[in-house]
């Protein structure tokens, strides 16, 4: 049986580029995918990289010339329901190839002295002494290890196998995802898409893509891709987008869920979609899964180097490092989105034209924002009804993050962090459940 200090199931964005912190770390590495080589994350071509995030993950900055660039913009629009108000965020964007991007993470990843093996299928872990030692795959390969990651996507192949009290085994189903339906167009009358504008209200967006002429007309949604033909529908007829021919189209879903509270167990992690960790706002995931892989590479090989072994108190750190930072922040604008998306389009309206849950980089919160809403309650530009759910959301969302910042610092003290957790997750109800018109 071959050894590895980890081996990683799922060798798109999270596993590869979590793989190469790992090797940097003089850790031995396999990464293994159920899919060949040549079709790896073939299911969405384009994606949006922030150019802050090259210097932050230590990636290289995409440019002209590499394979997997297609171009740069420096803003970002969100618009109104009724599109009459603006906010604009200096966010300086790569538009690049995603399978492409993944190539190039993969080449330094294999630079770096990590194995892939494609056309690989997990199939079971390897137990010693109730201890997990490696995996199994499905042409029969026993591989060993002293930590096993799962990066599987929605599938989450592993981690549901998991039986431990740190670890969550709960199925990514229909409601726990974002449905992403993708237009790809030509553009009539030399109209041109050079930045991205999104209309929260819709959860649609118009932004480039590789064709200069083109453009990509985006919509999200819970459910179901039916549903989310039905939100495109909805978008397209309430905002006037430029004239287009159909070029094709794209469809893919990502998580839209809490995470699971605890990503470590003995000699495990889970990570990416398997982890189910996504921005709230619009369910991107590349750089929201390389925040926490990038803090937990650290304490994985300092864990395996000094113990030889990767007992979950060894590895909480990294549950405590995420949850207290980019997890709380997360999970209170998921808690908060909640009641901000369950209103008319005239209360969304408001909330852009008064700078409330929406507003541009250089403006200022709403320092007056009970007041505003309430002023708009009684002159009838905004409705009580989206006041309540929004008084609601925001103080649900409130003690969500307060609970967050108080996660534990050891894992003695999970299990009743976990119950009150479970509460107030349960208060605050889920995005699908808002859904009026499905």
């Amino acid at each position: 049986m071959q050894t590895y200090d980890v081996v990683i199931i799922g060798a798109c964005t999270a596993g590869t580029y979590f793989s190469n912190l790992l090797a940097k770390e003089n850790l031995k590495v396999l990464v293994i995918d159920k899919d060949k080589e040549e079709n790896l994350c073939k299911r969405l071509d384009v994606f949006h990289f922030t150019r802050d995030s090259y210097k932050q993950f230590d990636i290289d900055e995409s440019k002209e010339g590499d394979e997997e660039f297609i171009r740069n913009f420096d803003l970002c629009y969100s618009r109104s329901a009724l599109d009459r108000h603006q906010k604009v965020s200096h966010t300086k964007v790569s538009v690049l190839h995603l399978p492409l991007f993944i190539k190039r993470l993969r080449k330094n990843a294999i630079n770096n002295g990590v194995d892939f093996r494609f056309n690989e299928s997990f199939k079971d872990l390897i137990y010693e002494n109730n201890k997990i030692v490696g995996i199994k795959t499905t042409s029969g390969l026993k591989i060993g290890a002293k930590l096993v990651v799962d990066a599987s996507g929605i599938s989450s192949v592993v981690r549901k196998k998991i039986n431990s009290e740190y670890m969550e085994t709960f199925d990514i189903g229909p409601k726990d995802m974002f449905y992403v339906l993708l237009k790809y167009v030509n553009l009539k009358d030399n109209n041109k898409v050079e930045l991205s504008t999104s209309w929260p209200y819709f959860k649609g967006w118009i932004a480039p893509q590789h064709n200069s002429n083109g453009a990509i007309i985006g919509v999200g949604a819970n459910l179901s891709y039916d549903y989310a033909r039905k939100c495109m529908k909805k978008f397209e007829d309430n905002i006037k987008l430029p004239p287009y021919e159909l070029e094709y189209e794209e469809i893919g879903c990502t998580p839209y869920r809490r995470p699971p509270y605890s990503f470590v167990s003995d000699n495990f992690m889970v990570i990416g979609d398997a982890a189910c960790i996504t921005k709230p706002w619009n369910g991107e995931g590349v750089p929201a899964n390389f925040v926490l892989c990038t803090s937990a590479a650290k304490i994985v090989s300092d864990t395996i180097k000094n113990t030889n072994d990767a007992k979950v108190q060894d590895l909480w750190k990294i549950n405590e490092l995420y949850q207290k930072g980019e997890g709380a922040d997360y999970a209170s604008t998921r808690a908060m989105l909640i009641g901000a998306v369950n209103m008319e389009k005239e209360d969304n309206d408001y909330l852009f034209k008064h700078n409330i849950v929406f507003k541009s980089d250089d403006e200022q919160e709403n320092p007056h924002m009970i007041k505003t809403l309430i002023k708009g309650v009684f002159k009838k530009e905004f409705s009580f009804r989206a006041l309540m759910s929004l008084a609601s959301s925001f103080s649900k969302a409130n003690k969500i993050k307060r609970h967050y910042l108080n996660y534990p610092t050891e894992p003695n003290k999970y299990l009743k962090w976990k119950k009150k957790a479970d509460t107030l997750w349960k208060k605050a109800g889920s995005m699908a459940d808002s859904i009026k018109d499905a």
